[in-house]
């Protein structure tokens, strides 16, 4: 199994703990593990320059650190994406990661391989709730196409991973067990959600008719990809 890991923030703090604990139980001896840490891996600033969907994503100006990334990501049988809980949102080094992975949305030019992968979203927060994060990180895979991602949300009560008390200690450890044996399921059988097929069907018809023009790039890879006729990503 291969896991990509992309860290919202470059400290070790409660959300990284949270993370890590959930690897050590979903991950073998033989399982590979490729971390990220934003900001210092992540690109610049998107710059709305529209290079990634008219032209190609190499065109944009921060491909040297964005295609590591994803590269990384399409290799991976599951994908987590973890950040403190930053003003009721992901931090904002993960957002503008996001922002550069727009092209790889399913509206434009999804990579067929994110159809069959697993997402697990990580937050805490020292006391508000950690929920809209997980779920708008969550939002961001599903639009790549990833079928099912699981959620970790913590209130730690903690201002860092020295302040946990022991009952936190204990539920991150109980949380973190859960969601790496569905987890665990999920890699076993993996396969496209009804959402994922619906979506992929609508913007299908989009790409195929005559007013896909307007951009030949997203339209072209439906075509190359073969997506315009019979031939669907989740299927061997």
């Amino acid at each position: 199994m291969k896991i990509t890991v992309i860290h919202g923030q470059s400290h070790k703090g409660v959300t990284y703990k949270m993370t890590h604990t959930v690897l050590e139980f979903l991950m073998s001896s033989e399982d590979e593990l490729k971390e990220f840490f934003l900001p210092k891996d992540g690109p610049g600033f998107c710059v709305g320059c529209n290079n990634c969907f008219l032209k190609g994503e190499e065109h944009c100006p921060g491909a040297d650190k964005v295609q590591p990334i994803i590269k990384s990501m399409e290799e991976a049988d599951v994908i987590i994406l973890d950040s403190p809980n930053y003003v009721m949102e992901m931090s904002g080094g993960m957002k503008n990661l996001m922002d550069h992975f727009a092209y790889r949305w399913i509206t434009h030019r999804p990579h067929g391989k994110m159809f069959t992968k697993v997402g697990i979203t990580i937050s805490s927060s020292a006391g508000a709730l950690a929920n809209h994060t997980v779920r708008s990180m969550a939002k961001q895979l599903k639009w790549m196409g990833v079928p099912k991602v699981y959620t970790f949300p913590l209130i730690s009560n903690a201002m860092g991973v020295n302040d946990l008390n022991e009952k936190k200690e204990q539920q991150i450890k109980s949380k973190a067990q859960k969601v790496a044996s569905k987890v665990k399921k999920r890699v076993q059988n993996p396969h496209a959600s009804l959402r994922s097929k619906i979506m992929f069907s609508i913007f299908r018809k989009m790409q195929s008719s005559p007013d896909a023009g307007w951009n030949p790039t997203d339209r072209d890879w439906w075509i190359n990809n073969g997506w315009t006729k019979d031939i669907r990503p989740w299927r061997k």
